[in-house]
């Protein structure tokens, strides 16, 4: 298995999808061993009794639309652990920032057969999908909003625009055996910017992972000082393209008539890195809580003591996995009509999906979600519900198995 960087270097969602996905596999009896990406020395270890090999690799970011395609360095050592390793099979996750796009051209060059899950939209741009989320989108989007305009990557990217980016990455993707990808929005998003249609398989997580105790729920509430509050989460720093100032407009409704509101933030930043103390919301930041960075049992706690998890980002963001944590701790999600959560999310059943820039609807969502919590312990009874029949990391790694088995078996 390739991933550019995995956890704990790197405990990003794709990183997170693409370690769940490996140890699933393991689980079901594959013989995995992964291949990432350090800008350190390279190493190799074990964790979880999967092997794991990091090679090294480092560029300056501003190269990334060159080297990313190829890397001599890089190239060798791939090259070098496929020789080694021998594999039945490559599958790789995001090879953009380390690993490289020729090595899946090394490894069909070795009669390895190839699956590329996609996990962003690097494929046809340089960064987030933003273009289309505007507050005139329409929702449900429809594919066509996806399509990039004339000349976006130049006129975006400018300096760090490469012509031939996209050609060669086609040309690479062209050739592997199987394309999947996380959501159904971010295939409609590679097709309408003509690139090869892929398989959707959805990511899972672990239900284990969100499991906790009454005792240490109460804990954690103490801990932050949330004793008696009603509290909307954000599992992870809130920055503009995760919704930061939607999410802060429509607390601004919300608060003043619920003294006892608070919303919860998980993450190692600052206040200030998040626009937290930029004057147009100081009026609310006495109602904001800052949870730090939490894991484990700690982050199930945190979501087990939340009346309502909020995801309104404003790109597209490809299949969320913090919605996924929230269906399996049991509480409702209110999250954007932008990108995959509309896969995960059952509007009006399991949670709200909303067009974000639509701050009465967005505030009215979370509102009504505190001010009921038997219609809240409802929705968020019905996305667990939801999340055990589909959306486990055991789902998710047995349709990966199954397109592994059909890749290998050439059907």
């Amino acid at each position: 298995m390739l991933s550019d960087r995995i956890p704990p270097e790197n405990a990003g969602g794709a990183e997170k999808v693409a370690w769940t996905f490996a140890q699933g596999l393991a689980l079901r009896g594959h013989d995995v061993t992964v291949l990432a990406a350090t800008s350190s020395a390279a190493f190799t270890d074990e964790r979880s009794g999967i092997p794991v090999h990091h090679i090294h690799a480092r560029w300056r970011p501003r190269f990334t639309a060159y080297w990313s395609l190829y890397h001599p360095g890089v190239a060798a050592q791939v090259a070098a652990k496929l020789d080694a390793l021998r594999p039945e099979l490559v599958l790789a996750f995001n090879v953009h920032t380390g690993l490289t796009y020729h090595s899946l051209t090394l490894a069909k060059r070795r009669g390895i057969p190839v699956i590329h899950h996609l996990q962003d939209a690097m494929t046809f741009t340089y960064g987030k999908l933003v273009h289309f989320a505007t507050p005139e989108a329409r929702c449900p989007i429809e594919s066509e909003q996806y399509r990039l305009p004339p000349l976006y990557n130049l006129r975006t990217y400018r300096l760090r625009f490469n012509p031939l980016r996209n050609v060669v990455i086609r040309r690479v993707l062209g050739g592997v055996d199987r394309l999947t990808c996380s959501s159904a929005a971010l295939r409609d998003a590679i097709v309408a910017n003509g690139g090869r249609a892929p398989d959707v398989v959805h990511p899972g997580v672990d239900p284990a992972a969100l499991d906790t105790t009454p005792e240490h729920v109460a804990a954690l509430r103490a801990r932050l000082g949330l004793d008696g509050c009603r509290v909307i989460l954000v599992a992870g720093r809130l920055t503009p393209l995760k919704g930061s100032v939607q999410l802060l407009r429509a607390v601004q409704r919300i608060f003043p008539d619920r003294p006892d509101a608070r919303l919860l933030i998980l993450t190692r930043a600052l206040p200030e890195q998040q626009g937290l103390t930029d004057d147009t919301f100081r009026d609310v930041l006495p109602q904001i809580v800052m949870g730090g960075w939490l894991e484990g049992e700690t982050l199930a706690a945190a979501y087990h003591l939340a009346d309502a998890v909020a995801a309104p980002s404003i790109c597209l963001d490809v299949f969320p996995t913090v919605n996924l944590e929230a269906m399996a701790a049991g509480k409702p999600v209110v999250a954007t009509c932008f990108g995959g959560s509309p896969e995960a999310v059952a509007d009006s059943a399991t949670g709200h999906i909303v067009q974000p820039f639509d701050i009465a609807a967005l505030s009215g969502s979370l509102a009504a979600l505190l001010d009921d919590p038997e219609r809240a312990a409802a929705m968020g009874a019905a996305g667990r519900g939801r999340f055990t029949e589909g959306f486990t990391a055991q789902h998710a790694a047995a349709r990966m198995d199954a397109v592994c088995r059909s890749t290998v078996s050439g059907n």
